[in-house]
């Protein structure tokens, strides 16, 4: 989260383990292909994310794992004495690019590494772009 205010609200109001750190991001589109990447700071190191895909979006597939995501509206913290938050989250149906490539890199990518067997800079085994919206 870019924003400390945003952050701490997610954090006092619906118990989100939000931090606000230092971020950028890039998007753009050449020949077909579309890019986002997002950068964050953290411990003093840059860390990022990237996908890259092609062609024009479409609505994700019934019952795949870009439909499961982008449609999961319900939240359920746990609250700090024990209970749980629960709150929704709406926006219109988001429209997916399927990746043709896509790269984690830094702390995250490590510590995912450990807990798996895969190779560095850590793959994905699955990733998409979605085109966002405003949501309330």
């Amino acid at each position: 989260m870019p924003r400390r205010a945003i952050a701490a609200v997610a954090r006092l109001l619906y118990h989100e383990p939000y931090l606000a750190l230092p971020m950028r991001h890039e998007t753009g589109e050449s020949a077909g292909r579309v890019r986002a990447a997002y950068h964050w700071r953290f411990r003093r190191r840059w860390h990022s994310l990237e996908v890259t895909a092609q062609g024009e979006p479409g609505p994700a597939a019934p019952g795949s794992e870009a439909e499961f995501i982008t449609e999961h509206f319900w939240a359920t913290p746990r609250r700090r004495d024990g209970g749980t938050l629960e709150y929704r989250v709406e926006h219109p149906r988001w429209r997916v690019w399927a990746a043709t490539d896509s790269r984690l890199e830094g702390e995250l990518a490590r510590s995912m590494a450990r807990r798996s067997l895969p190779a560095s800079p850590l793959r994905p085994t699955s990733a998409f772009l979605a085109e966002g919206s405003p949501v309330t």
